[in-house]
């Protein structure tokens, strides 16, 4: 099977401008051809488009996931040995805390109130430490 894109771009070059009623079926069967062959990437809870590889959280459990396939908002993941899926809808991208995410909950589970300049001045007094190292 030829790409698409491949074969819309020969058609553009072979247009001939007099060939009107062409030019239009020509592009009602490509869209109907893109509609039947390609999938849509499903996007997370934040709107953000999913790929294969990405990793994914659940939104409640923070447990994570590797997309392995994507289907019309369905995630494919491998469970040990057994092949998953589920919603992709309800599901985060995964990221690595930072140290100032590592700061705010650790004064959040004091019950300190802290503003992001202090967050900001310790996170960098911490890399400056570790550069030390």
């Amino acid at each position: 099977m030829t790409k698409i894109s491949d074969e819309i771009r020969k058609w553009c070059a072979d247009l001939d401008s007099d060939d009107i009623l062409c030019t239009t079926a020509t592009l009602y069967t490509l869209a109907d051809r893109i509609d039947r062959e390609l999938v849509e990437l499903p996007k997370d809870a934040d709107g953000e488009y999913i790929h294969i590889g990405d990793v994914m959280e659940w939104c409640d459990s923070g447990e994570t996931l590797t997309v392995e396939g994507i289907g019309s908002d369905v995630l494919f993941y491998i469970d040990g040995e057994n092949a998953e899926w589920t919603a992709a809808r309800n599901k985060r991208h995964h990221h690595e805390p930072t140290v100032e995410d590592v700061l705010r909950e650790f004064a959040y589970g004091l019950g300190v109130p802290v503003a992001d300049s202090y967050v900001a001045a310790a996170a960098t007094k911490l890399r400056l430490a570790d550069d030390a190292e």
